[in-house]
């Protein structure tokens, strides 16, 4: 079962939206994160537990250093150095380009092994290379995908919602035009991913509570660990 987690004193949070608003084509911050953030959030874990579950060495899951000063040119080009902490109850991770989290569930099709019974868990991944995409699991267990501006609830096949968390998620992201049906569209076409991206966040962080510290993830000033490639 899952446990609550405290709010960590003393940290300033900035919503979700800042990182939409770079999600596609913000410059590269020089020793934390601005563009291409992938987010992997879950309510009721612990982040420490969390990263070890992702593949984390636990010594150094729990003396890890701060992100500006991981030496990440050591690191293989197809692992990962992820920032960790927590929101609330909600640990979280952010890496770029993609999650570590997406390409094990894509490996096993499964998430019994990385997140425990009861627990509530969002992705938001960039995904360079292919798609960005969406994914949110309820605490019944039950999950759902969808890319930037697509509908939780229209789809071929209609999702099992016993708890209705996808339909106040997707009430939600209508709400802030996150969904291509209410997004009011941009003067210039070229700007709606990235506008859609910024809607998205913000949706998905205040329906969520979920709020990260942007001065502390542009600067490296979170915890970091090595997680390994999945595939």
């Amino acid at each position: 079962m899952c446990t609550k987690i405290k709010r960590e004193a003393g940290t300033m949070a900035d919503g979700l939206a800042w990182i939409g608003e770079h999600w596609y084509y913000g410059a590269p911050a020089k020793d934390g994160m601005l563009s291409k953030i992938c987010l992997t959030a879950v309510r009721g874990m612990d982040p420490v537990d969390f990263v070890i579950r992702l593949g984390a060495d636990r010594r150094m899951a729990e003396r890890p250093v701060l992100f500006a000063d991981f030496d990440r040119r050591s690191v293989d080009l197809a692992d990962s150095v992820a920032m960790f902490g927590r929101s609330g109850e909600w640990a979280y991770v952010l890496e770029v380009e993609q999650s570590t989290w997406h390409l094990i569930f894509l490996d096993r099709l499964g998430q019994d092994t990385l997140v425990p019974k009861g627990c509530e868990l969002v992705c938001l991944d960039r995904f360079a290379h292919e798609h960005p995409w969406m994914c949110y699991l309820d605490t019944a267990g039950e999950l759902r995908s969808a890319e930037p501006g697509d509908s939780l609830l229209e789809t071929p096949v209609p999702p099992e919602d016993r708890l209705g968390a996808f339909a106040a998620l997707d009430a939600a992201m209508r709400q802030a035009g996150a969904v291509r049906e209410t997004f009011p569209g941009c003067e210039d076409p070229l700007d709606e991913d990235e506008e859609l991206a910024r809607r998205l966040f913000r949706a998905v962080g205040e329906h969520l509570g979920l709020s990260l510290p942007r001065r502390e993830i542009e600067q490296g000033l979170l915890p970091a660990v090595h997680l390994p490639s999945p595939l």
